[in-house]
């Protein structure tokens, strides 16, 4: 009786039938009182070049990689601030290589006010012609931290060195080290309620203004504090991307392999059009880790025509699955928002996505 069912499932899913459909039941007026709640006080959030609203309750972080560095974001007092990078400049300054050669390098001020940079080994296992460089900014309360892996095969020399004779460059220190400085120089703090009305990209607390290019990558999350299972997930690149789009990575096979191990109900699927951004909308409900059921919504707009004037988006909502509550996996059975629920509060979230006005 397995094989029928597994392959009816399959056909459900590749011809998106709408007998197969798992349509949620008519919200309950409970339930319409939950929606109503959750989308009552949405607060306008900057990931990106781009918007969404989200409850006003949900925590926010993310990160950025811009030009190939990482960058994160802090809220932190200026002492603060001075207190973690004396305690990393003394950390650094008391490890040894294991071999001849310095573990740090340079060390000392930036460029722009507030700033503080380090180029070291990384670990003491690591080869003595690798270089990682970390920079150090405060700015309107925000401690930014900036890393990038690189290299240097002039110190110690390697230059005759069969395969470091095919690079161009032998030492990118300098070169990425004007990238970090310049970072520096530009980025800036920034509190969840600043949306700038600039050209730039924005992430969990900070800005970095500027034209866009085709280097630029932000993922933000955002969790509700009361429903502490339901999160969202934004992802921005400005780099091309392939040619697959969601709607067509939902019925390759593996997908579809993926799907029927863990009992997935497609809830809706299909091409969508919001704020004049097109692309593609997939929601279903399923076996979530540890066993119990839960919600994945995604949308994706500018899939097969991303680049620095049409950034790709990608928006997903999860409910369900396991917490993390004091360094420990609790297994939910259920989400905490019904299947219905879940749906009402995606389609207030998802249909606020748009491009920030001037932000190219």
């Amino acid at each position: 009786m397995r094989k029928p069912r597994a392959t009816l499932a399959v056909a459900c899913l590749i011809l998106t039938i709408a007998a197969c459909d798992h349509k949620p039941a008519p919200l309950s007026q409970q339930e319409k009182q939950i929606v109503t709640e959750l989308t009552a006080n949405l607060k306008t959030r900057c990931v990106g070049r781009y918007l969404v609203d989200m409850p006003e309750d949900a925590t926010e972080y993310g990160y950025a990689k811009i030009a190939g560095v990482d960058i994160e974001a802090k809220a932190m007092t200026e002492d603060a601030w001075r207190e973690e990078v004396a305690q990393r400049e003394a950390a650094l300054k008391a490890t040894r290589s294991r071999d001849a050669y310095p573990f740090l390098y340079e060390a000392g001020n930036a460029r722009g006010q507030h700033t503080y940079y380090f180029i070291h080994r990384g670990t003491i296992y690591e080869a003595p012609n690798r270089r990682y460089i970390e920079g150090y900014k405060w700015d309107r309360g925000y401690r930014l931290l900036l890393k990038v892996k690189t290299y240097d095969y002039t110190n110690p020399d390697r230059s005759s060195d069969p395969i470091v004779k095919q690079f161009d460059v032998k030492n990118e220190v300098p070169e990425k080290t004007a990238v970090v400085f310049n970072l520096l120089e530009n980025l800036r703090g920034r509190s969840p309620d600043d949306i700038p009305a600039e050209p730039g990209v924005c992430f969990a607390g900070g800005f970095l203004p500027g034209k866009a290019t085709d280097d630029q990558y932000v993922r933000g999350g955002f969790t509700l504090a009361n429903n502490r299972d339901v999160s969202f997930t934004v992802s921005v690149n400005s780099a091309p991307r392939g040619n697959t789009t969601l709607l067509q990575h939902a019925v390759n096979p593996q997908t579809l392999d993926a799907l029927n191990a863990m009992d997935a109900k497609v809830i809706r699927k299909g091409a969508v059009e919001i704020s004049g951004l097109r692309g593609g909308e997939w929601l279903f409900e399923g076996l979530k880790p540890g066993e119990g059921r839960g919600d994945t919504f995604m949308l994706a707009v500018n899939e097969t025509t991303s680049g620095p004037s049409s950034p790709y988006l990608s928006l997903d909502m999860e409910t369900g699955g396991q917490l993390e509550i004091d360094g420990r996996f609790v297994k939910l059975e259920k989400g905490s928002l019904s299947t219905g629920e879940a749906v009402g509060l995606w389609d207030a979230v998802s249909k606020t996505v748009r491009f920030r006005p001037g932000a190219l």
